[in-house]
Formats: C-alpha cells, structure tokens, sequence
C-alpha cells in the first residue's frame, strides 16, 4: 500500500490475554481509590456548601444503579467485582459531609471506569460559575503533543515571560505524565487508550482539571526545558487570566478556519478528502453542499474522472455525528459485509431508586424502535434486527465511482465514534495505511447513542449515561480496549502546531516522493 511495508498484524493472541488483562487491571483500581481518598485530605476547593452525608451516600446510589442497569457496556472493560470493590471504597470515604468539588473528585474516577467516553459528568451550572468567577488556575492555556505538555499562551501577570511553545518538565515537582496519571482519572476514555487523556486536555482544559483533582493552590513552581532554574508562577482567576490574554494576543493570527468537508487534487495522481465531521447537522449548517452523500459522489467522480491512484482521508479530526456515515465513505473503498456483531440495549425501561428521593426513570427507544427495530432477549436486553434502516451491514447501496487504488488514513485521538468506526472497518479489512496517533475510538465498538440524563437530586451532578453498544465485526489484530494503532506514528512539532499544518499529510507526501 505505499510507505513502504506495513507491520505486520497483531497475533491473535492478544484476543487470548483479554481475561488475564481484566484480572489484572484490578489491583491498580484498588490502589488508585486509595490513593485518591488519602489526596483528598486538606485540599481547598472553594467556598462551597457542605452537602450532608447521608445524601451523598443516597446519590452515589444512584450513580450505581444507574451505570449497572442502564449501560450497555459498563462491563466491557471493567470486571463487575473490580466496580462493586471501587463504589465500596467511595462509601468508605463519604464518611462526613463533604462539598461537591470534594464528592466530584471521589465519583468521578467511578464514571471513568465505564471506560467509554460517551459516559459524561457534569457539574451543575451554578457550581461551574460560581468555579468561573472565584476559584483561581494555573494561568496558561496548553497542548500535549504526544505526552509532551507544551505552554501555548501565558495568561500569568508575568508578560516579560517568553514561555510561549516551551516544554514543561514539571508543575511542583511533578512530570506532566504523573499528573496525567492523576487528572485523567477524571473522565472516561475507551478502553484502556491513553492518548486520549493528553489531547482532551487542550486549551485551558488543563488547567481547569488540575484544579478539579488538586483544588485551590496559590503558587506553581514550573521547570521548562531549556531553563535552568524553576519558575514561580501565582495562580489567578479567570477573568485576570483573559484580561491578560486578550491584552497580548487580539491582534495575533487568529486560527484559520477549516471546511468540514475537504477534496483536494493535489497532484495528477494523489487526492485528499477532510472528513472531519459525520454530524449531518453540521454539515447540512457549514458546507455548501449540505449532505455528505453530495459531497462524496461529487469528490469520487472527480477522482475518476481525474484517474486519480492515491487517495488521503483525513479522519483526525473526525469525532462522529450521525450514524450510518461512516459506512457512506466505507461504500466507495471496500466490499459490503456485516460490520456489527451487533447492536444491543441493556435494558427498554429501568427505574433507579435509593429508596429515599423520588424513583428515576430511564428509557431508551421509541414505540417504534422497540417494536419494529429490535428484538427482545431471553436476559431482557434487546438486539437491533437486520432490517431496511441503519441494520447491522455496512452500507445500504453501492456506489457508482468506487475506488481500488492506494488509501491512507490520517487518524489521531481525536478520531472517535463514527470517525474510529470508519478506520475501524478499514483497519479490519486491509484496505488502507494508517498514519497519525492511535484512535481516541475503541476499534471492539464503542457505548453511545439514546444517552439518558441522571440528575443527582441532592448534588445535583449530571450524569450521561450512554444506551446502545455497537459491537463491531472485527479480526483480532489489535490488544483489546485499543483504538487503531497506525502503521506510521507521526506527532506534529510545536511549530506544526502554532502553524496549523498537517503534519501527516506533509509526512505521506513525501514518503510518496521518495518513492518515485
């Protein structure tokens, strides 16, 4: 497929250790929740009131029979016992009244457990800007390029720092992965793919969750590479850290905008296709031909026409959208076959109740969907049919212009739900090399769609708890709890960065001219 030779596929005895994997992610649970309970001793996080015990003890019921009746793939990963021993420890350590950044903190690794980032939480609004207006951050915005924490603008009220694309080796001591290690508990990620733990904490990202996990802390001793000494920096709130950015950075280049939907011819043999989002919404507001399936006849009939060889998909920035998309794209590259082993619902209807507040119900399909779509199981889940709507296969109809020559696909951890669904379908079946960083997707499938909303009455926490699992028609290639690992690793430089260029593409161009 060009580049070169791919590796080879991973032996199927990684579909053989998956049981000895769930045994041993046991142990590091138990001493996270440890850790964690012993972290939250002392720490400040604001002027928040005390909820009482007993409730919270009442809404972290909830939470348990919310993720163990309602989501479809909370066991996917995590071991029933390894969740039972982690919701144990979080009982133990409610043993007072606590605020809810304090309760935040203990249930939210609880949430991460489903490892699957459709599974949400969120503080309520009156908390977030109540945060917004008097608790204080680390005043940078930043960017992880690989595991390396990069400082993008300094919103500090030190102006004279010329700190902007330095590396940092550490924040009080600690290496940017440890912290990693930490904050990243905070939100659920697929699987086991840790990507995704660096680039969701972009922007100002970054600082708000090192604030969600260490609180309120006045002073931050800083190492960048390339300095010899540490420096001090005073954490500041939000609205002196955007009044500083404002004040140095209105005029800079402002960020370039891209089209959601990109065709390129870039020479007389290779094209380029941008597919960075499946959401039909998006596409039919921001694109001028409002429909993906315009857009992609319209682009393979010019790659016909044009006798084009090479074809690059761009997917890295792709996080999903609409279901069914990514099989339209699929269509145009490879044979029609069954990609979901299937798609299942645990439960139609469950009530949750803590046996104090008033019962909560949480529902998943329509009159319709449960009646005509699915079919009911002997344990009481029920399993989509095969049937003229979104089914099982990949695509409904073939194409006119299908393509047979050269793919490769640019994917990063960005690449997610119907993005990873795409790469996963290529991955599986040969048909493309893959360039980039792994995928923020599981390539097994992935817990999404008809989420429900759980709102904790006496916290008032929000909860997002996802209905469906997509469970795909894949060989065993890859460690399970991964996303696509590519053929070709490539992480931009910072200066790729700042400068928004496609680092992936510019790396297959020339490995394409190096091959003349």
């Amino acid at each position: 497929m060009g580049l070169n030779a791919p590796p080879a596929a991973m032996p199927d005895r990684w579909w053989q250790l998956e049981k000895m994997l769930m045994n041993q992610i046991k142990l590091p649970i138990l001493i996270f929740f440890l850790l964690a309970f012993k972290l939250s001793d002392g720490q400040n996080f604001g002027n928040f009131q005390k909820i009482e015990k007993q409730k919270l003890h009442n809404d972290l019921e909830l939470i348990y029979q919310g993720l163990d009746k309602f989501h479809s793939g909370m066991y996917w990963y995590t071991p029933k016992d390894s969740v039972d021993n982690a919701f144990e420890k979080v009982r133990e350590a409610i043993n007072r009244d606590m605020n809810i950044l304090e309760f935040h903190k203990l249930i939210a690794p609880l949430i991460a457990l489903s490892r699957e980032d459709h599974t949400d939480i969120y503080l309520p609004r009156s908390v977030r800007e109540k945060i917004n207006i008097e608790s204080t951050f680390i005043p940078f915005t930043f960017t992880f390029l690989g595991t390396k924490l990069y400082c993008v603008k300094n919103g500090s009220n030190y102006q004279g720092l010329k700190i902007e694309g330095k590396e940092i080796e550490s924040i009080n001591g600690e290496t940017p992965i440890n912290i990693i290690r930490k904050i990243g508990s905070l939100f659920a990620s697929d699987g086991f793919i840790e990507t995704v733990k660096y680039s969701d904490l972009e922007g100002f990202d970054f600082s708000k969750y090192y604030f969600y996990h260490y609180g309120i802390i006045e002073h931050f001793n800083i190492k960048f590479k390339d300095l010899e000494s540490s420096i001090s920096i005073k954490s500041l709130k939000i609205e002196s850290i955007n009044k500083n950015l404002d004040e140095r950075y209105t005029n800079k280049k402002i960020d370039k905008e891209t089209e959601l939907l990109e065709f390129k011819i870039l020479n007389n043999k290779t094209a380029y296709l941008g597919l960075h989002s499946f959401s039909n919404s998006k596409i039919k507001k921001e694109t001028q031909q409002k429909r993906l399936k315009k857009f992609l006849k319209n682009s393979f009939k010019s790659i016909s026409d044009n006798n084009i060889t090479t074809l690059i998909i761009d997917v890295s920035e792709n996080g999903g959208g609409t279901e069914g998309n990514e099989g339209l794209i699929y269509a145009y590259l490879g044979d029609n076959y069954q990609k979901y082993n299937k798609v299942r619902a645990k439960q139609q209807k469950v009530i949750l109740d803590n046996g104090v507040d008033k019962p909560i119900k949480l529902k998943t399909f329509g009159f319709f969907e449960r009646m005509f779509v699915n079919k009911k199981m002997l344990d009481g889940s029920l399993e989509r049919k095969q049937w003229i709507g979104y089914g099982l296969m990949a695509y409904k109809k073939e194409p006119k212009y299908k393509f047979s020559g050269n793919v490769y696909v640019i994917i990063s951890p960005k690449t997610y739900s119907g993005g990873s669904e795409f790469s996963n379908m290529m991955y599986t079946n040969d048909l493309a090399t893959f360039v980039g960083q792994e995928t923020g997707g599981g390539y097994l499938g992935n817990t999404s769609g008809y989420s429900q909303e759980l709102i904790l009455p006496n916290s008032e926490i929000e909860i997002d708890i996802p209905a469906l699992q997509f469970v795909m028609n894949v060989k065993s290639k890859l460690p399970p709890g991964r996303g696509v690992i590519p053929d070709y690793e490539v992480i931009p430089t910072y200066e790729q960065y700042i400068n928004e260029e496609n680092a992936c593409l510019k790396y297959i161009l020339e490995q394409l001219e190096n091959e003349k």
